[in-house]
């Protein structure tokens, strides 16, 4: 039942890739579909052709070569760094910290996000406007949202990346260390 639920049945939505998928006033979703036009490969050419296509690919690749990066390097580092705190109980609570954001929504990222930036009641320009600096809209600012992206990735997925390779510097044997000391 699993495997129909959430494997077979959303394949059913690749159907629309290959639709010229016009909605039928008084109809439903699938009455619509049913009814639209094949497209064969046209919208495929038509994005492959478009002038946003090779800023998308740009994007895509740059941003999963960063969360590659930062993804391997800040957890590695870190898990090392918790490995090394002598007192099992600060161990712990450093590791239970940093995993609690793996299980926290994007939404609720994206709302937190949202609460943090608004450009009126926002924390981040409640501060401002308190220093007596201008507020800022970040949300008009594409500039910002590489940075913001990037931060938010990282932050999200480093308590599970600790959690692997701590659990694999644990594995090590400790007769490797006394020999490396030798």
């Amino acid at each position: 039942m699993w495997y129909v639920l959430f494997c077979y049945l959303p394949m059913f939505g690749l159907v629309l890739a290959f639709k010229n998928y016009k909605i039928s006033a008084g109809k439903s979703f699938v009455y619509s579909l049913f009814h639209s036009d094949w497209a064969g490969l046209e919208n495929f050419s038509f994005f492959l052709k478009s002038n946003q296509f090779s800023m998308i690919l740009r994007n895509t690749l740059l941003y999963n070569i960063v969360f590659i990066i930062l993804g391997i390097v800040l957890p590695v580092a870190l898990a090392i760094m918790i490995n090394n705190i002598y007192s099992k109980r600060k161990s712990k609570t450093y590791q239970t910290m940093m995993f609690l954001p793996y299980f926290i929504s994007m939404v609720v990222i994206g709302a937190f996000m949202y609460n943090i930036f608004n450009y009126e009641f926002g924390a981040f320009n409640t501060i401002l406007t308190s220093l007596g600096m201008e507020r800022v809209n970040v949300y008009s600012d594409p500039g910002v949202w590489p940075w913001i992206l990037i931060v938010l990735n990282t932050w999200k997925g480093l308590g599970y990346g600790i959690v692997l390779y701590l659990a694999a510097i644990m594995g090590i044997d400790t007769e490797i260390y006394e020999a490396a000391d030798i």
